[in-house]
């Protein structure tokens, strides 16, 4: 330490408490309260140490040991520094499967009951810790031992890409694995199990979007626990398109699974928001709803902790959950191809070869995609799902956060008329966009104003409907 520091003990005591409570500013997402006690004792044994310094030079120690003194403790500092950020960087962040609370199996089952207590969770191979470890098996280290697994669509390790779903067993808990997916759509819990079950649990990580049927699933569970007045408990996980909302919400005559409720396109939630939302807005008669939440989450970051599992066969990564906030509806767009069967999967746009698309017409859409902050490469393959051959581009996103995919995707299409280049809408469009109104533009029927104005009315009223139900900074914003 500097001499002049030697000179003062005040200037040195100043030094300390200016230098620890830095650290403990960078410690305040810090939520283990030991941690900070930590720091703050150690302050006042720093200041004690130097008036115990200055002390001794009273009575005549010499000053080489004083500095030994003051040498030794800094580097005490230093350690505990290091060991401190090193925490904040890398265990602050807990899931909600992480973050259960010891009074779980009595939130769960009354003590009478607590031996014989029947536990329905609905997960798949997303529900795990950021180390990997299985949902089903920390509840069952927690004492909470789980009876039924049920799973959504893709089934329990989320590598199926078909219209059913079939009953199985995990290999490793032999427990029976039981499917809310069939024939295209979402399947009801049956009567006979919901009258057997005390409790359902949740655990899935979401998409971020509301054509994904996860959060259907979420819906549909929570209905019929309210309608068995059984208890529901949703185990929180990040939306990995982080805060922004947008696109339209749900028409009324459009409700289906791939649309389950009046949501935005894009909803900017997290899973334990959405269940609260739901069980205040959408359910008829509210359920017992408990959310264990995330621990250190920030909303502006989207996804947090360690990407372990692909969400399903198309969502692969963290890129192609970007991909799909806008090439999810693409791929509802005919001829369009985003890679969906490949390991390119909503993270590519490319057209038929045949369709002899130039090179330059890519180019001009490069410009497109650069004016929304994503990078595009030119790119070509053959799809095996029907050995298409096509020419596109390859994308990169950074910054989802800041990509407004709603707008993007409207921009796409546009850039594709102006071209000349045809392209209609599948029959399940309406459903996936939540209106008919993006039609009707491209049919030209309506303004661009009009239903960007729309949009933005609808967008204003619900953010204001949920304010109560955020959980997380910073809440959405459109």
């Amino acid at each position: 330490m500097n001499a002049n520091l030697l000179k003062s003990p005040k200037l040195s005591n100043v030094f300390i408490f200016i230098f620890v409570s830095v650290l403990m500013l960078r410690l305040n997402s810090v939520s283990n309260i030991m941690f900070r006690l930590s720091a703050l004792a150690l302050m006042l044994r720093l200041c004690s140490a130097v008036n115990t310094a200055f002390r001794a030079s009273g009575q005549g120690i010499n000053l080489d040991k004083k500095r030994v003194i003051f040498r030794a403790n800094f580097q005490l500092l230093h350690t505990y520094t290091i060991f401190f950020i090193f925490f904040n960087a890398h265990a602050a962040f807990k899931l909600g499967v992480e973050n259960i609370p010891t009074s779980l199996i009595q939130t769960i089952c009354t003590d009478a009951k607590k031996e014989s207590c029947v536990i329905g969770l609905i997960t798949n191979q997303t529900g795990v810790d950021q180390k990997g470890k299985r949902t089903v098996d920390i509840l069952a280290h927690e004492g909470i031992a789980v009876k039924y697994i049920f799973v959504p669509e893709h089934g329990l390790n989320g590598t199926l890409a078909e219209r059913d779903v079939h009953d199985s067993v995990d290999k490793k808990t032999k427990i029976p694995v039981l499917s809310l997916y069939g024939n295209g759509s979402g399947k009801m819990i049956s009567a006979e199990h919901m009258n057997e079950l005390d409790c359902l649990i949740f655990d899935i990580q979401d998409s971020g979007m509301r054509h994904y049927t996860y959060i259907s699933t979420l819906l549909n569970t929570m209905k019929i626990a309210a309608e068995y007045k059984k208890q529901y408990i949703v185990l929180d996980r990040p939306n990995p398109l982080g805060s922004l909302m947008q696109g339209p919400l749900v028409q009324p005559d459009l409700i289906s699974f791939i649309s389950i409720a009046s949501i935005p396109l894009r909803h900017g939630m997290t899973i334990g928001e959405l269940a609260t939302y739901f069980n205040k807005n959408i359910i008829d008669k509210p359920l017992s709803l408990s959310i264990i939440p995330m621990q250190e989450y920030d909303r502006s970051k989207g996804f947090m902790g360690t990407f372990i599992h692909q969400l399903s066969p198309n969502l692969q990564s963290l890129q192609s959950c970007y991909g799909y906030s806008f090439l999810g509806l693409l791929g509802e767009v005919e001829p369009f191809d985003v890679g969906v069967g490949t390991n390119m999967a909503f993270r590519c746009i490319a057209l038929p070869k045949h369709m002899n698309i130039s090179q330059d017409v890519w180019r001009r859409l490069q410009k497109v995609f650069s004016s929304f902050g994503v990078k595009s490469f030119l790119y070509h393959h053959t799809n095996p799902k029907n050995n298409r051959k096509s020419k596109g581009l390859r994308l990169e996103f950074s910054d989802i956060s800041q990509l407004r995919s709603f707008e993007l995707f409207i921009a796409i299409l546009e850039f594709f008329k102006k071209e000349e280049i045809p392209f209609s809408f599948s029959a399940a469009f309406n459903k996936a966009m939540g209106t008919a109104e993006v039609q009707k533009l491209f049919n030209g029927v309506i303004a661009k104003e009009e239903l960007f104005n729309k949009i933005e009315q609808d967008l204003k009223k619900f953010l204001d409907l949920t304010q109560s139900c955020f959980l997380y900074q910073p809440i959405p914003s459109a």
